[in-house]
Parts: structure tokens; C-alpha cells; sequence
């Protein structure tokens, strides 16, 4: 239960160094990652709603809420979040790749339209879980979908394998080919400027605009934002592939692994459902370690709020009266 009271303690913290910093909600890829915390709160809130149910403690009495809404919320919430994760590598890719018409393309009303089409899609995609077709055990308050044959069957078994191809396979393999080919744009641009900065020895004693020394601290103080961006997104795919295959693939196969017992094979589900969910709730801790930038936010806003000057008495000067 601490990885999911951590997990609700870092996505608030995300997304109040995110929302505080006005560069960073301007561009498509930070706005990105606001909604990617957002997702990761729900999605942490209705697991924690499902693990609750092992020391039957039940959070909702009411079979719809606790069978059939968390678990749509759940599985909207994972796709959402996930394929958030895949438009940030494209989104990067992009700017990489075609760093001119990235900014016609990577904006944040492209961003609002992706949102709203990943909203659609999934929503359509998982409503069957708002069937009315759950049961829910008055004592314990675990969730049982055994009322239709045909749906317990194709929950068990035939979900589980479109949900790990969809939500974990095909995104597993973008991010991938994404990211290596952004590191050889990466490698590719740091070679050009390499070789292209050799100047003259006659331009050393130009003199320098001052206008030029305000483009430049503009242009190194977005080369740190990107490089924040590049280590959050490297953290965010790595720290995915590493927590989400191992559930998925068990997902998958837990059905035809004969002589497994009905608690092993919730303990072992128990398991793997709290390491995959330290996806959705350490990202902020990686962040931390992977971003120089990100930690001086954090620290900044925290020595703001601690810190903050008390505010100044307005006193008012009575005039002296001789007599």
C-alpha cells in the first residue's frame, strides 16, 4: 500500500512543477506529460480500489462502481497514459527529424485533438466493462464476471491477449524504434554543429549585439528544457518496458497454466499488479534522478512555498500634533 501512497505523493508533485512552469505548458510534449500524470493518478486510484479488496475492505458497495466503472476507468486510464508515453516519442522524433515543420505539426492544439481522439477510441474500446454483467461478493467484494459464459470467456482469455498487444506490444515497439532513431538524429545534428563550429580567427574581436546575447541565453535555457524533456521521456519508456511486459505476458498465460491454484494465481497477479502499477506512480522520483533542470524546479518551488516572505505590515504615519 506505501507504493501507491508514494505514487499519489508523485504524481501531485509532477503536476505541480509541470502546471507551475509557463515554457513548459506551452509545448505540445510538456502539456503531454500533464495529462500523462493525470492518467497515472486515476489509474493509481482504482488499482488501489482493487488491492483494497485482498484485505476485503470495499471501497464501493454498489457492484457498478466497484466491478464495472473502476475497472473501465482502470483500463482507460492505462491505454490513455500509454499512448500519451508514444505521442511524446513521436513528438520528439518529429522534432528531431524535421525540426522546421515540427512547429506546425507538435502544437498544443494538435495536442488537445490527439487527446480527445485517445478519449473516443478507448472509451468505445473498453465500454464493455460497463455491461451489466458483474457480480460483486458482499464480504469480500471481489469481482466475479461468471454471469455470461460468453463474456466471462472473453474476459479471461481473449481481453487479455488484445489488451497486451495493443496497450503493451505495439507501443513497446514505437517507443523503441522512435527513440533509437531520435538518438542518431541526435548524434547526426551534434556532429554538424561540431564540424560547423570551427570560425575564423578575424571574427574573435567582433563585437557582439546585444540582441544576440538574448537569443542565446533564450537558446540555452530551451536546449536545457529539451534535454528535461529528453531524460523524462528515456525514464518514462524505460521505467514502462521494465514494469509492463512481465503483467501482460502473465496476463496472458496465467489461463493455461495447469496444477496453478486459484491463490497462487492471485498472489502471483497481486504481485505483478503492484510492480506494474510503480510505473504509474514513481515517474516523479525518476524524473528527479534523471533531470538536473527538473530537481532545480522542484527545489525552487519548494523553498517558494516554504520559505515564502512574510508579508510587510502597511503602516500608516499619524501626524504629531504640538500644542
Amino acid at each position: 500500500m506505501y507504493s501507491y501512497g508514494f505514487g499519489f505523493l508523485g504524481n501531485l508533485l509532477s503536476l505541480m512543477v509541470f502546471y507551475s512552469q509557463k515554457e513548459f505548458r506551452k509545448i505540445s510534449t510538456g502539456l503531454l506529460f500533464i495529462f500523462i500524470t493525470i492518467s497515472n493518478f486515476f489509474h493509481l486510484w482504482t488499482l488501489a480500489i482493487e488491492f483494497l479488496t485482498i484485505y476485503s475492505i470495499i471501497v464501493f458497495r454498489n457492484v457498478f462502481f466497484q466491478c464495472q466503472l473502476t475497472f473501465f476507468i482502470q483500463n482507460l486510464s492505462r491505454a490513455m497514459s500509454t499512448y500519451f508515453m508514444v505521442t511524446v516519442s513521436i513528438d520528439r522524433l518529429i522534432r528531431s527529424e524535421l525540426p522546421m515543420r515540427s512547429k506546425i505539426i507538435c502544437t498544443k492544439r494538435n495536442t488537445i485533438l490527439i487527446t480527445c481522439f485517445y478519449l473516443i477510441i478507448f472509451s468505445l474500446f473498453w465500454s464493455f466493462f460497463l455491461y451489466p454483467y458483474a457480480s460483486q461478493d458482499p464480504i469480500t467484494g471481489v469481482c466475479s464476471y461468471k454471469k455470461s459464459a460468453s463474456y466471462y470467456y472473453f474476459i479471461s482469455y481473449i481481453h487479455a491477449i488484445i489488451r497486451a498487444i495493443i496497450i503493451c506490444l505495439i507501443p513497446v515497439i514505437i517507443m523503441i524504434v522512435a527513440n533509437i532513431r531520435m538518438l542518431m538524429n541526435i548524434h547526426e545534428s551534434k556532429r554538424r554543429v561540431t564540424n560547423g563550429t570551427t570560425a575564423p580567427s578575424s571574427d574573435i574581436n567582433l563585437s557582439v549585439p546585444n540582441g544576440s546575447n538574448v537569443r542565446e541565453k533564450t537558446r540555452r535555457r530551451m536546449s536545457a528544457l529539451d534535454r528535461m524533456l529528453y531524460y523524462m521521456m528515456i525514464a518514462n519508456v524505460g521505467l514502462f518496458i521494465i514494469t509492463q511486459i512481465p503483467f501482460h505476458i502473465y496476463s496472458c498465460i496465467k489461463n493455461s497454466l495447469n496444477g496453478l491454484d486459484t491463490f497462487t494465481a492471485s498472489l502471483i497477479r497481486a504481485i505483478l499488479l503492484i510492480w506494474s502499477s510503480l510505473y504509474f506512480g514513481i515517474a516523479f522520483y525518476f524524473y528527479c534522478l534523471a533531470s538536473p533542470l527538473f530537481r532545480q524546479k522542484f527545489i525552487k518551488i519548494v523553498k517558494k512555498i516554504c520559505f515564502c516572505p512574510a508579508i510587510p505590515r502597511t503602516t500608516t504615519n499619524t501626524p504629531t500634533v504640538i500644542g
